[in-house]
């Protein structure tokens, strides 16, 4: 009976890089004498024709309905490539392995220098073995973000909400963070937006207690107090633990939005009719938690 060789998942990415070949060796030792395993590196570069990649355009028709279409790139022979593999035992393991890149490739950034790696341009999944290895760019969906209604209410009317002051930094972190690809990263970039909407709040305290006083004495909603504290809790995992844990990342950016709409408010009937809905969005996802 003939033997069956176990399948590798592979997952090949490719970086512009200024690395030169006479270094690969030194930083193949880094790797090795600081325990990533699992990850093989090289240099590649396209040698006699130009190769592409793709880049993803999302954009509206006529009816508000989204979507996302692709367009190429070229990569010219003899640009420069970082080549970091990754093998895994199944699919899904490799499908979540973004993060085994993103590690790898700021650990080589921060001790090396940022254009080791300065731009994810190629990603390739496949089995090991196969003929068939392709590969793609930016990753063309959209996010809850990109489909998202617009607020156009009439009772009471949208356009007579009024907004207290958004720090430059909010917006600035905010405009990085509804680009982002993977929800991990926009979470990271959006509370960090909310903090600095919460900072700017009058009275004094910490940004804990301002957001306390905020949402459930001021709004008066221990619902809404009680989801930023989960919220905050996601937030404790990434930032002090370096963990992302806490359910569905999506769904987290999703309520962190709806609570940073409410942070920018001042009081108003359309603060009110927003965090009625998002009261009843809380309770929504809480009950399908326990079902």
């Amino acid at each position: 009976m003939a033997e069956v060789m176990e399948q590798m998942f592979v997952a090949e990415m490719l970086w512009s890089s200024s690395l030169q070949q006479a270094d690969l060796a030194r930083v193949r030792a880094f790797l090795d004498n600081n325990g990533f395993k699992g990850v093989d590196v090289a240099l590649s570069t396209p040698m006699t024709e130009p190769a592409t990649r793709t880049r993803w355009a999302t954009y509206y028709d006529a009816a508000g309905q989204c979507i996302s279409t692709n367009y190429e790139m070229l990569i010219q022979p003899g640009w420069m490539f970082l080549k970091l593999v990754f093998c895994y035992s199944t699919a899904s393991e490799r499908d979540a392995g973004h993060a085994d890149a993103v590690l790898v490739a700021n650990a080589l950034r921060m001790v090396f220098g940022v254009p080791i790696a300065r731009e994810l341009v190629l990603v390739g999944h496949y089995i090991k073995g196969a003929q068939d290895k392709p590969y793609y760019s930016d990753i063309g969906y959209a996010s809850s973000f990109d489909n998202q209604r617009l607020n156009l209410f009439q009772d009471p009317p949208i356009e007579d909400a009024k907004l207290m002051s958004i720090p430059i930094e909010a917006s600035t972190l905010l405009e990085k963070a509804f680009i982002q690809t993977y929800p991990h990263e926009r979470f990271v970039l959006m509370w960090l937006a909310f903090e600095a909407v919460i900072h700017a709040h009058p009275g004094g305290g910490s940004n804990g207690e301002k957001r306390r006083r905020y949402f459930v004495n001021q709004l008066g909603s221990q619902i809404a107090g009680g989801e930023v504290n989960r919220l905050r809790g996601i937030r404790d995992c990434a930032f002090k633990e370096g963990k992302f844990e806490g359910g569905n990342f999506d769904q987290a950016c999703w309520s962190l939005y709806a609570a940073l709409q409410l942070a920018i408010l001042e009081d108003c009937p359309q603060r009110a009719a927003y965090l009625k809905g998002y009261e009843i969005y809380i309770s929504g996802q809480l009950g399908a938690g326990s079902a």
